[in-house]
Formats: structure tokens, C-alpha cells, sequence
């Protein structure tokens, strides 16, 4: 019925707008494809929609009927109506495929298929000079900015960017091997957690212990050598720390390993996490331990095919995923190394498709010495760089200011929230 209603709409209305807007095509019209060919056909030809006269005289058993309901009603009723043909015909394959064994086929097609779905949404413009309402949310925002956005964990950072926007970012890490981009993003997930939220770490490679003593030399500054290596010179120190730990932090850290699902996750996986454990923000360690659910052959496709689906699965879930990306090669410019998007490793989509991209560089000469650049951010200055003195075994990292900057970071952490700070906590 929606079908034979919104064919009567269009001719009713005359209004072409129905079909252009929404990219009407015949796979809309199972059931009257003849019929929504030739109205296209003929808005194509002559510029508008056939007279109901005209209509008729091809089509005289069409049923000419009143309809009332609104466009957006009658749009979001036809997708629903498309998608539940589509999905039924793909069902039917991958049960087929299911009943002959061959379930990693199965998943590929039921993924496939998930993307392939029209979105449900009728085109509803908006006037940005009688709708003023974006001044309500940015008065929100002044009131309770930490409503909006995460804290990175770096105080400075988030005076350029703000933070990780709650609901539309998807961020990456970049960085050669042994520059501590796996370091700064669990220093990021423990500032996460101090704010109260529910975070997830996916670590596709240490183990959720080793993920556990970075977070405890993070919090506490307990050299994570001794840890790893089980010194008993500071086990009344652990203790200790180990009896605050869960008064200190508000927020929880949930790390997920590939040993815990039988192999490496695709997005899939992490869908499951995140809605399994009601996560608030999610980190990826890292982008390359990812499987690809659609089983591409070739790494490059591999890689843009993670990518894609991990921006599917933020905007549908709506909350930050942080991931980390290898970084394939540098450029030499003034005697610093500066990183650009062409430099993250498999695939360009990586870059296209994330809202913030940050690289991670130690200095040659001083080991010690750590930037952090902005390399594209969509809300803020691009090219920023952030240097810190970092020691990575007692996990402190300490701001190297440039004079003309320090004044607005100090003016950032005390407008909006007190920013959690690793040397404060224990």
C-alpha cells in the first residue's frame, strides 16, 4: 500500500521534489516499477511530473486514491518497506549459506547487507535564520561542557580541540613502532574513566594484565618495570595503591583481548562490546589487529573497510572511538620530524573518515621528549604541536609550554571542569 501512496502523492502534488530529494529509484517500487518508471522518465524528458490524465491513459488499472499523510511519514514508511524486502531475500541467502557450513560467507553477506540499507530519513531543511536554537545548545555547552565532550587526559590538547566530542568522533592515533602512541592512548582512557565514564579498550596486543599495569603506573606512578617483572620492593606500595584504586576512580576500564574471543575482533565484535557493557567511549589498540568482517583480500581494502564500518558503528552507537593507526614513513622538515595524513599506514580512508587525527613523534636527540601534533581536526587549528617530557615507566608526561599558549590552556581546565590530573591522584 505505502508504494501505491506515494506514487498518488507525486502525481497529486506534481512535485518532483519527492523523488529528487530522496533519490527515488525503482528499487522502491516493487510492486509498481512500470509505473514510477515512466513518471521519471517523463520528469526526465519534459521537466515535470505527467498530468494524472496522461498517467491514466498508459495505466488505467492504476488505483487513484487519497492520500493525507505527510512526506516524511510517507519516505520513512517506503525505506522501511525497501529495507524489510531487502533483508528478507538476503535472509533467505544466508540461511541458505548457514545450512551448507559456510558461516564466515554468512556473516560477510548478513554484514554487507546491514551497510546496504537506505537510511530512514525524509530531507527536512533547515532556516538557520529563523531556527536559532544552536544558541541554546552553545549556552549549554558554557554551563556544562563536560556534558559534550571527554577530556583527552592532556589539558593543553583539550584547550585546542575541547576534548572528544561525546557523539561525533571518530579519532586516531598515529605513530611509528616504540614512540608510546599505545601509552598515551590508555593515559587518555584513564582520564576517561576519572570522568566517570564507562570506557572500553579493545587490546589486540598485550594482554589485559599488562593493559592493567599501565593504567596502575598512569594513576599511581609505580614503575611498570617493577610490575611487569614482580619486584617485591614496592609491593607495600601496590598494596596501598590497589586498596584506593576504586574510591579514586569513579568511572571503569573494561579491556577486551583477542584470547577472550577465540581471535581478533571486527567491528562487529566491538558493536557487541560496546552495547554489552553500555560503554560510553571506546579505544582501540590498534587499527591493524582488527579483522575485517567483510574479509577483503587485499590489506589496503582491508584496511578501508574497517574504517568505513568503524565510522558506521560510531554514528549509529553515538559515542567517541579513539583507535590507533602505524604510521608508514616521515618527512624531515627544520630537523623535526612533522606528519602528515598521506603517512598513515594501509589506507588514505583512515584519515578521510576520522574528525581528529594526532601524531606522535620522540625526538632523536632526546628520547624523553614527546609531540603530539594535530594533524587534522575538524573543530579546531590543524598543525598544532604539543611537546612533553615524558617518563613512560613511572607514566608522567609534563607539559613543555610555548609562552603564548600557556595562558589559554590555564584559562581552559578552569572554566570548564578540573581536569583530572595522574600526579593529584594517588
Amino acid at each position: 500500500m505505502i508504494q501505491l501512496q506515494v506514487l498518488n502523492k507525486i502525481l497529486r502534488d506534481k512535485d518532483p521534489s519527492l523523488i529528487i530529494l530522496n533519490n527515488l529509484d525503482e528499487s522502491y517500487f516493487s510492486d509498481y516499477r512500470s509505473e514510477f518508471l515512466y513518471i521519471k522518465n517523463h520528469l526526465n524528458t519534459y521537466g515535470n511530473i505527467c498530468d494524472l490524465t496522461t498517467f491514466l491513459d498508459v495505466f488505467p488499472d492504476f488505483e487513484v486514491i487519497q492520500v493525507n499523510e505527510s512526506d516524511r511519514y510517507l519516505i520513512e514508511a517506503l525505506i522501511e518497506d525497501k529495507n524489510r524486502r531487502y533483508l528478507a531475500e538476503n535472509f533467505n541467502k544466508i540461511r541458505t549459506l548457514l545450512l551448507n557450513d559456510k558461516t564466515e560467507d554468512a556473516v560477510a553477506l548478513l554484514k554487507n547487507a546491514a551497510d546496504d540499507i537506505s537510511k530512514a530519513v525524509a530531507i527536512q531543511p533547515v532556516d538557520i535564520i529563523k531556527d536559532t536554537s544552536r544558541y541554546d545548545a552553545y549556552l549549554e555547552r558554557t554551563q556544562d561542557f563536560s556534558k559534550y565532550y571527554v577530556t583527552t587526559g592532556f589539558k593543553e590538547l583539550d584547550a585546542i580541540i575541547g576534548g572528544w566530542d561525546k557523539e561525533e568522533e571518530l579519532a586516531t592515533i598515529i605513530a611509528r613502532s616504540n614512540q608510546g602512541k599505545s601509552w598515551v592512548i590508555i593515559k587518555c582512557a584513564v582520564a576517561a574513566a576519572q570522568q566517570g565514564l564507562n570506557v572500553g579498550i579493545y587490546s589486540g596486543e598485550m594482554s589485559e594484565r599488562k593493559v592493567g599495569y599501565r593504567v596502575d603506573t598512569l594513576l599511581g606512578h609505580i614503575a611498570n618495570g617493577s610490575l611487569i617483572h614482580g619486584n617485591s620492593a614496592i609491593q607495600n606500595e601496590y598494596k596501598k595503591y590497589i586498596d584506593e584504586i576504586k574510591d579514586k576512580v569513579s568511572g571503569s576500564i573494561k579491556v577486551l583481548t583477542p584470547q577472550m574471543i577465540n581471535g581478533a575482533a571486527g567491528v562487529t565484535a566491538l558493536r557487541a562490546f560496546i552495547e554489552k557493557e553500555k560503554l560510553d567511549i571506546l579505544f582501540i589498540d590498534q587499527h591493524s589487529l582488527l579483522e575485517d568482517d567483510r574479509k577483503a583480500k587485499t590489506p589496503v581494502e582491508k584496511a578501508s573497510n574497517i574504517s568505513k564500518d568503524l565510522k558506521l558503528l560510531q554514528v549509529l552507537k553515538r559515542i567517541p572511538i579513539v583507535s590507533v593507526s602505524q604510521m608508514n614513513r616521515t618527512k624531515s622538515e627544520e630537523g623535526s620530524d612533522l606528519i602528515d595524513l598521506s603517512q598513515i599506514a594501509q589506507a588514505d580512508r583512515i584519515g578521510q573518515d576520522s574528525t581528529i587525527v594526532i601524531g606522535i613523534s620522540r625526538d632523536k636527540k632526546d628520547n624523553n621528549l614527546m609531540r603530539l601534533q594535530l594533524v587534522k581536526s575538524r573543530d579546531s587549528e590543524n598543525g598544532k604541536i604539543l611537546c612533553y617530557n615524558v617518563d613512560l615507566n613511572k607514566g608522567i608526561f609534563t607539559y613543555i609550554p610555548d609562552e603564548k599558549d600557556t595562558k589559554s590552556a590555564e584559562d581552559y581546565s578552569t572554566r570548564y571542569y578540573e581536569q583530572p590530573s595522574g600526579e593529584d591522584v594517588f
